[in-house]
Parts: structure tokens; C-alpha cells; sequence
């Protein structure tokens, strides 16, 4: 029997099925490309949170490549966000860019595939590009992707905006000039990828015209449960999810609260609770969350279906971020009824009051939340809509 051709995928985090969202979209591509090919998985990140990989996992050998690579120096980072134009004389000069540093892992590569004709390769983010390029030179017969999951340079400016309200002006600083950095890169993007993709389809008019022709969308997608747990009763139990020290996250918990929990201890006369699930949080934040005794912070959750299933209501109040929200599919997923502004579904193809309810500002998430709270038969049937969006367009085979 003939083998299976050979994919190289180039992924910054360990492709995992339960992990952040850039595991999941890493995961997500892995499982596509063993489905037709044997795929050599090259990982940038440190191991140390690897957990043991399954003796089934997808990838038939896995390259860890944290001591062979490297990202720009202190100096010419400080250069760089000074003076942002710097990044149309080199990447060398851009925040996060990472690039090889020795060839031993490319020649140990080679001499691995033994003459093995490489059929694709698939670098996953922006940042990766340059280990793309220098292996695409090395196998020139390869059709060449490039992921670039969602805009870094609308991220990281909508992440500095964040940052800026939060008060965090030396971040927000950092993050506007990056931003610029990636902008530029953007706009200098050359035709020669078989395909570019994105997970927010909205973001191709960002990009060059002259890459048109490769642009793709390819959506976040996500498992779905096996049989959605069913809405608990008496308390009313509302959800967010995300990690805490991402800022759109805490910009998020900020509002909730700050603004939204006032509101609702006038507004709702049964008992309810809020439950933030989510690592990193900052002291702040904890202490904050301690002074509520509505608010329910979960710093160590090894299951998010339990917190769902003690929940009625997901909210997705982000203000900030970039691509599709990973946390909207998994409230559609998960069967429950979804409140979010238009950062939280951007992207996706729900329609407002159908799939879920929009909300702007506290006194609108409030409203939804008592108008779901009184009528349960809108909430079913909310969710029920979500939960069939998520099923026909976003769910992982």
C-alpha cells in the first residue's frame, strides 16, 4: 500500500482538544491533515505544561522547537516599538517575531523524511512565518498555507484599547506600536501561499488585494457535548468563561463587577448567582470577587461542562479582541442561552434575537438577563437556536 504523504505544521502551542483557543484551532488542523497525511508536528513553545500524549495521538512525531528558535532580542524589540517603522527594514526589529536559530533541527528534519517528498505545510500565526518561509525553501514542491487565525494587528490595537481603559498606559503604549508593526507586515504579506485563512471572514478586507485569490475562512470550531446537561433549577446561574489575564477578559470581569452585579441585586428578586471560571486572575480581581457574595470565582476547573451545567445563562461581555470567541460556541455548544455584545459573536454567523441577545452596556445585559429570567420558554428556545447554529456550522467532526 502506497503511504501517506507527509505534512509539516507549524503551531506556536501543542495542539490539544481541551486547551486554550489556540490549541483547539491547532488541534482542529492536526486532526484535519492526519486524516490524508503522516504529519510532522513542529511546536514552538516551551514543554513544560505539555501534558503525556496519548498513544493515539494524530501526529506522527512531534518537534519540540523552543531551543531552536528565538524571538527578537531585548534591544532591538525596544528599537522597534520606538520607532514601529523599523519593521519594514526587518523583522528582526518586531515584538513576538521568532525565527530559527540554528539549522540542526531543520537538518535533523530532513534526515528524518529521508528523501520523502513533503506534500504540505501549514504555519499557524503570523508570527511564525519566517520558520514557514525557511521551509518551504527546503521543500519547494510543497503547497504552502498560512493561518493567520485572526488580524494580529486589529488584536493587539483592539487589546491596547483595552489595556488603556484598564489604566495599563505602558501596555496600551506597547500594544499600539506593535500593532502598527503587524499592520505593516500585513500590507506587505506576497502572493505565494496556496491559501491564507481566517477565522473571521470580515477581516479579508483588511488584507492586500492582490492575495484575494488565496484568502479563505476557515472558522473556529468546536466538539460538542455528548448530550447537553439540562437547565438547573431554583437559582438562577449565569457564566463567564476565560482566562483572567488576558485583558479583554479582565476587562470583561471588571464590568461585570463593577457594573452589571449592582444592577442586577436591584433587578432580580429570586436568588441567582454569577460564576467566573477562569486562571490567572489577578489580586484584584479575587479580592473584588470575595467582597460579592453573589459572585463565584473558579480559579481551578478541570471540567467546564459541570459549570455549565449549573448554569441558565452564558455571557460574553468582551469589548475587546480579535477573530471568533471560542466561549460563544461553547455556551451554543453547551445548550445555553447566550448574552453578548457585538466583540462576543463577531465573526460568527448568528443573528441577534435569534441565535442570541445583544447587549451594549450593563443596563442592556440586566435587561436580557430578567427578561430570560421571567420567560424560560425564550430562553429554550434561544439556546436551542444557538445550539443549531453551532451543530450545522461550527461543530468538529
Amino acid at each position: 500500500m502506497k503511504p501517506r504523504p507527509i505534512a509539516l505544521l507549524v503551531t506556536p502551542v501543542l495542539p490539544l482538544p481541551g486547551g486554550s483557543g489556540r490549541a483547539l484551532r491547532a488541534w482542529d488542523w492536526l486532526q484535519q491533515l492526519a486524516r490524508g497525511h503522516r504529519v510532522h508536528l513542529l511546536v514552538t513553545g516551551a514543554r513544560e505544561d505539555w501534558p503525556e500524549l496519548p498513544s493515539d495521538y494524530p501526529a506522527e512525531t512531534l518537534w519540540p522547537l523552543a531551543d531552536s528558535v528565538s524571538i527578537t532580542r531585548r534591544l532591538q524589540r525596544l528599537c522597534g516599538l520606538l520607532l514601529p517603522l523599523l519593521a519594514l527594514v526587518s523583522t528582526r526589529f518586531v515584538s513576538d517575531w521568532q525565527r530559527w536559530n540554528s539549522s540542526t533541527s531543520l537538518d535533523a528534519l530532513e534526515a528524518r523524511l529521508a528523501g520523502e517528498a513533503v506534500q504540505r505545510i501549514v504555519v499557524f500565526r503570523l508570527y511564525l512565518q519566517g520558520l514557514g518561509q525557511t521551509l518551504a525553501a527546503r521543500f519547494p514542491t510543497a503547497e504552502y498555507d498560512l493561518d493567520l487565525d485572526d488580524l494580529e494587528s486589529h488584536t493587539r490595537l483592539s487589546v491596547a484599547q483595552a489595556c488603556w481603559r484598564m489604566g495599563y498606559r505602558r501596555d496600551a503604549a506597547r500594544g499600539l506600536s506593535t500593532a502598527l508593526q503587524y499592520r505593516l507586515i500585513e500590507r506587505g504579506l506576497a502572493p505565494g501561499y496556496r491559501h491564507i485563512y481566517l477565522a473571521a471572514g470580515e477581516d479579508a478586507h483588511a488584507l492586500p488585494a492582490r492575495l484575494r485569490d488565496a484568502l479563505a475562512c476557515r472558522p473556529n470550531r468546536i466538539a460538542l457535548p455528548g448530550t447537553p446537561a439540562p437547565l438547573p433549577e431554583g437559582e438562577l446561574g449565569l457564566l463567564f468563561v476565560g482566562t483572567l489575564n488576558y485583558p479583554p477578559n479582565e476587562e470583561a470581569v471588571r464590568f461585570l463587577l463593577n457594573e452589571l452585579v449592582p444592577l442586577l441585586n436591584r433587578q432580580l428578586t429570586s436568588p441567582w448567582r454569577l460564576r467566573i471560571v477562569g486562571r490567572h486572575a489577578s489580586t484584584e480581581l479575587q479580592a473584588l470577587s470575595r467582597s460579592m457574595p453573589q459572585v463565584e470565582l473558579c480559579t481551578e476547573v478541570d471540567d467546564l461542562g459541570d459549570s455549565y451545567a449549573r448554569s441558565n445563562i452564558a455571557l460574553v461581555p468582551l469589548f475587546a479582541g480579535g477573530g471568533t470567541k471560542l466561549k460563544t460556541l461553547e455556551g451554543f455548544a453547551h445548550r445555553r442561552a447566550v448574552i453578548a455584545t457585538d466583540q462576543g459573536v463577531r465573526g460568527l454567523e448568528a443573528v441577534p434575537g435569534e441565535h442570541y441577545l445583544p447587549a451594549r452596556d450593563a443596563g442592556a445585559f440586566a435587561a436580557s438577563i430578567v427578561r430570560l429570567a421571567a420567560h424560560p420558554d425564550l430562553a429554550e428556545r434561544i439556546a436551542e437556536a444557538g445550539w443549531t447554529l453551532c451543530r450545522q456550522r461550527y461543530a468538529r467532526a
